[in-house]
């Protein structure tokens, strides 16, 4: 079957995307994690303050493996588990994390992070949606990202646009959370995100072209730019050893606009689960 990739950006959230977005919300291990409420006597200097809300001072490599529940694609009534990898290494500037690819900060502070990567955008099988839609290929996408944490509260903002096929659309995300310590070792957050896809991206993803419909049975559909998805979703893990976290999510993501119109979306509102061990050297 042709991809349609071939001629359109199906853009970042196909299946795997479902799966990074929930591995990007839960697997902070080495990431940063606001503990609880303190006075100022309580946290008599930054590094003090650092190591209370679970920032990671020095280089690190954490590795694990586990099972996603999601979506076969995106507005998909029918759902899948698979094996997902955690991966979250930094060596200096440079890291790997399984929620933003490969690449290195440009600024890293406790309290102001910029970086640039690269990741993956997997796509969907055509054996996933109905019959006579093309599949959706995987591609490389370049990502731009910036977070900020203030009373304990993380904001963060993104854009991801395909390298391998330039034509292919961008994706904005934004997200608002709050990393809460309920012990030295158990910490929990909530998050809320908002993501905004530009026309193509839209109508690689969610559009359906003339053939797609004459074979589909499914009405011509060519979405424009909009509002894309709301989540919510809370994480959690739970430091076993030194070195074993066990890590656990679920969410829901709602379809908006007109990515909840298109005519292949079964399912407007989507659940996500998953759960996981990660191993830090």
């Amino acid at each position: 079957m042709t991809s349609r990739f071939e001629r359109l950006w199906p853009g970042a959230t196909a299946r795997g995307y479902t799966a990074v977005a929930l591995i990007g919300v839960v697997c902070g291990v080495g990431a940063p994690a606001q503990a609880g409420p303190q006075s100022d006597d309580e946290s008599a200097d930054r590094s003090d303050r650092a190591s209370a809300a679970g920032l990671e001072s020095a280089d690190h490599w954490t590795f694990g493996a586990g099972v996603a529940a999601r979506p076969e694609f995106e507005g998909s009534d029918e759902y899948a588990a698979s094996p997902v990898p955690i991966v979250d290494v930094q060596y200096g500037r440079f890291f790997a994390k399984t929620s933003d690819g490969i690449g290195a900060y440009v600024v890293d502070t406790p309290d102001f992070t910029v970086g640039a990567s690269v990741n993956w955008m997997e796509g969907y099988d055509g054996d996933d949606v109905a019959r006579g839609i093309d599949d959706v290929d995987g591609e490389l996408g370049a990502r731009l990202f910036a977070s900020t944490r203030f009373q304990g509260v993380e904001a963060t903002l993104g854009a991801t646009q395909a390298v391998t096929d330039t034509d292919r659309g961008l994706l904005i995300d934004a997200e608002l959370a709050y990393p809460w310590a309920a012990s030295k070792r158990f910490i929990i957050k909530p998050s809320i995100s908002l993501s905004w896809a530009n026309g193509t991206y839209m109508d690689g993803y969610f559009g359906i072209s003339s053939s797609e419909s004459a074979t589909s049975g499914l009405r011509r559909y060519e979405p424009s730019n909009g509002f894309k998805d709301v989540s919510l979703r809370i994480s959690a893990r739970y430091r076993i050893t030194d070195s074993i976290t066990g890590i656990g999510a679920v969410g829901v993501t709602h379809l908006l606009g007109e990515a909840a119109d298109s005519p292949m979306v079964e399912q407007e509102t989507s659940p996500t689960a998953f759960l996981g061990l990660s191993y830090t050297f």
